[in-house]
């Protein structure tokens, strides 16, 4: 077993955490005071091409894996969660799912605008009545002379009020429609397509999430991705894909708590206390030290979830037990060294004049994000009980 990366990997990580230093940092609480989209930092990623990092070189990206985005997610999150959360949607959203079963059409229609950064694809899951539980949802499509015409309401769509274009899961015709659940694509200006609330929020200001609706939206057959079965493969195929996005999410995590890390050594190194430098005292080492191997712990658990699974079809799909671990612990520790950095810092941990304040709100959310805490337990163990043991390292 080896987790050495390669030159090449270790250039890519070193350039981003570089970029982020230098244009990230100084706007990051910009974004979260002023609730902006961080359309600059988007900008600059799509001039560097790490917006294209997992669309296929042969329609303009740079081809790369769950590895590679790992690694640019962690640096980005190490220093701005927002900007990561909306460049997670170009580099483990749709374009993954476009790339793997989209017709060649909707290959050359979406992937070179994605990977130019001219292109940002929301993805409509989640419902108000729905939540997590994708059957109970109540989009749904209904044939129509030119096509399909869509009725749906999408809740939580992360960037949905900039978006170019929406990845929308719904249900099909069917006998038995339970399962018959798909997805398509729509551009934001299609007729029906409205934003009608932008959440104000707790953390993450910087990468809003909106409602939209689809009020008999006209969708052409040419813009369905995948059709709805009443067995349900089409469903189990996109859940699947949900893999990627959780990768990311658990190495924006790692991220959070890395730069919250930083952030407590830093200020323990030149904070004193009766004349003695905090990171001297060994209740503070002590707390750096947990934290620090929490950090080092939770980065292995992603890097062996990317690593994992199998090549399917020419994809690679990562193990999803393995990732729902990675995602579960990555979850809880970048809350908890968050939580210990304000302790670190004390009452100005509290204020606005440390960052670790706003990490500590924004990493709130990624416990929500792409699957809840308890979501990934439920997982574990339905897999647990499938496999009738658990996975060897």
């Amino acid at each position: 077993m080896d987790f050495t990366l390669t030159d090449e990997q270790r250039e890519l990580r070193r350039a981003t955490r570089d970029l982020a230093e230098k244009e990230f940092r100084p706007r990051a609480a910009r974004w979260d005071e002023n609730e902006e989209f961080p359309t600059e930092n988007l900008e600059i990623l799509a001039r560097q091409a790490l917006l294209g990092l997992a669309v296929p070189e042969k329609y303009g990206g740079l081809g790369l894996g769950d590895i590679e985005s790992a690694l640019v997610l962690e640096q980005i999150a190490r220093v701005c969660l927002s900007t990561a959360v909306v460049c997670q949607l170009f580099l483990n959203g749709p374009p993954r799912a476009i790339a793997a079963f989209g017709s060649e059409d909707l290959k050359e229609r979406y992937l070179p605008r994605i990977a130019a950064g001219e292109c940002l694809v929301g993805i409509g899951m989640t419902e108000p009545d729905a939540g997590s539980d994708a059957m109970a949802m109540r989009a749904k499509l209904r044939r129509s002379d030119d096509g399909w015409r869509l009725d749906a309401y999408k809740n939580m769509v992360t960037g949905g009020h900039k978006a170019q274009a929406y990845f929308v899961v719904t249900r099909f015709p069917a006998d038995d429609p339970a399962k018959a659940l798909g997805a398509v694509l729509v551009p934001a200006g299609a007729a029906g397509v409205t934003v009608s609330k932008v959440h104000k929020k707790m953390g993450l200001r910087g990468a809003a999430e909106a409602e939209i609706a689809f009020d008999d939206t006209p969708v052409a057959d040419a813009d369905v991705l995948l059709e709805g079965d009443p067995a349900g493969r089409a469903i189990r195929t996109i859940l699947a894909q949900f893999n990627h996005e959780r990768l990311g999410n658990s190495a924006m995590c790692v991220g959070v708590a890395s730069g919250a890390l930083d952030e407590s050594i830093r200020y323990a190194q030149e904070r004193k206390v009766g004349g003695k430098r905090l990171i001297e005292i060994q209740a503070i080492q002590h707390k750096l030290a947990e934290m620090a191997t929490k950090v080092d712990a939770a980065r292995l658990m992603v890097w062996r979830a990317a690593a994992s699974g199998e090549v399917i079809n020419g994809i690679h799909e990562p193990s999803p037990i393995s990732v729902a671990k990675a995602k579960w612990f990555a979850n809880i520790v970048a809350q908890e060294v968050a939580n210990e950095a304000i302790q670190i810092h004390g009452g100005y941990g509290y204020t606005r004049e440390f960052p670790v304040e706003r990490m500590f709100r924004d990493v709130r959310g990624l416990a929500i994000g792409a699957g809840t805490v308890e979501v990934q337990k439920n997982l574990i163990a339905r897999l647990l009980d499938r496999q009738g043991e658990n996975e060897p390292i």
